[in-house]
């Protein structure tokens, strides 16, 4: 029988996506810790360490390809994991190695080792693949207990007037480092990279004055912001953990959790939703002031399987306006529409001030078949198999011209895998849309 061309797509992805993930493996032993690691960095160019929400993208990916090296990944996120439930955003297995690059970085630091930050919490959604696909309860009974005492974290420290919203601290704890839906709170007027310094050095700073205690930081309210799109991975991955402790035997605990998602979910309809915009604004602030620039992350809660239909046509409906985010190659990370709309490179080194990526994609085209938009889903995912083909495994593309940017051989751009080997399963009729 000939292959079908969705097929074809499908296994030429599987040999770069292995061949990638070869380029970024990074093996050795860490005297710091005493430990062994075995994890896909994000770019062996670019950023050679082990960061949270690409190494949760790394496993989802790497579970179609290799089950024990997507293990691998969340072991290693989970190694170092504080006795709290923390788990930092970077982990610097080699950091002697690395130095040069370590000098152009602005992070907080907990030890030379970890940082002292957060990410988007996927960490449920890539253990759930990583079961899926590999030794099912068995393996859950191994991780979930360290799973659990995350996402308490979470909740306990991050959420200090128990709305059921977690808040960021810093811009880069989103993972959208210098997206322009945060300048006026950074009170930032240019795009110049010293300015986007000079306003992460004062809010950190003013951090490092409390010993970036977490009550302390939030007393100051100097960076508080109950951001959409890490609320709505929030939510969905209290959904997917109160599954898998279902699986693995615990109901009350199963329970507990999809009770949290509804929660956050809940909440993000009744603080977040603009009826009259049809967007989701992060708040900021004790006042809970509305962030109202529109970009992907106004989106995001369409991933959310029950977000009303009526809220998720709306959200559909800007995916395809093309004075807003249908863009030429989708899915623009700011509206077409906003002054601040950058479509590819936007200064030296800054990101998320309009280019394409793919893990924004991943989430919505999801989404899209969640509520019943596969044709939309199909175009977007299309579009980004196509980006790859013509520009490689790149950090970002542009909007406009689908040129790639940013760092090369970029590990999380293999989630169309993902999302190829979940279409071609259910239009095969051999599985579902998670």
């Amino acid at each position: 029988m000939m292959a079908t061309t969705d097929e074809l797509h499908l296994e030429r992805m599987r040999r770069s996506v292995s061949e990638l993930y070869e380029r970024n493996r990074q093996r050795g032993h860490a005297a710091w810790c005493d430990r062994e690691y075995d994890f896909v960095c994000p770019s062996h160019v670019t950023y050679p360490f082990q960061w949270f929400w690409d190494s949760c993208f790394h496993a989802i990916v790497l579970s179609h390809l290799d089950v024990a090296r997507a293990e691998s990944e969340i072991e290693g996120l989970l190694a170092n994991q504080q006795p709290d439930g923390f788990i930092g955003h970077v982990t610097f297995w080699q950091r002697e190695a690395f130095l040069d690059e370590l000098a152009t970085y602005a992070i907080a630091y907990r030890t030379p080792y970890l940082s002292d930050c957060i990410q988007p919490p996927l960490l449920a959604e890539a253990v759930a693949a990583v079961a899926t696909r590999g030794r099912g309860v068995a393996y859950l009974r191994e991780v979930l207990p360290a799973v659990r005492r995350y996402y308490d974290w979470l909740r306990d420290l991050r959420d200090p007037d128990r709305d059921g919203l977690i808040a960021v601290l810093q811009a880069d704890e989103t993972g959208l480092d210098h997206s322009p839906k945060f300048d006026a709170e950074l009170g930032l007027s240019g795009d110049a990279e010293e300015d986007f310094t000079a306003a992460w050095h004062r809010v950190a700073d003013e951090y490092a004055e409390v010993n970036r205690d977490p009550a302390g930081m939030f007393a100051l309210d100097r960076f508080n912001v109950e951001d959409v799109m890490v609320n709505t991975i929030y939510a969905e991955n209290l959904r997917v953990l109160g599954e898998l402790l279902g699986q693995a035997g615990d109901p009350d605990g199963a329970e507990d959790f999809a009770a949290r998602a509804r929660r956050t979910t809940a909440a993000l309809v009744a603080k977040c939703w603009d009826s009259t915009a049809g967007l989701f604004w992060d708040l900021a602030g004790h006042a809970e002031r509305p962030l109202r620039t529109s970009t992907v992350t106004s989106l995001f809660p369409l991933l959310l399987a029950d977000l009303d239909e009526s809220i998720a046509a709306r959200l559909a409906a800007q995916l395809e306006d093309p004075a807003a985010y249908g863009s030429p190659w989708p899915v623009p990370s700011v509206a077409m529409a906003e002054p601040s709309f950058m479509p590819g490179l936007a200064g030296a080194d800054l990101v998320w001030r309009g280019a394409t990526w793919v893990n924004t994609n991943w989430y919505l085209c999801r989404g899209l078949r969640r509520h019943g938009r596969p044709e939309l889903a199909r175009r977007i995912e299309d579009s980004t198999v196509e980006l790859i083909e013509r520009h490689g495994f790149r950090e970002y593309y542009d909007t406009l011209t689908g040129e790639g940017h940013g760092a090369p051989d970029f590990g999380w751009s293999a989630l169309i895998l993902d999302l190829l080997e979940a279409r071609t399963r259910e239009e095969s009729g051999h599985g579902t849309r998670r």
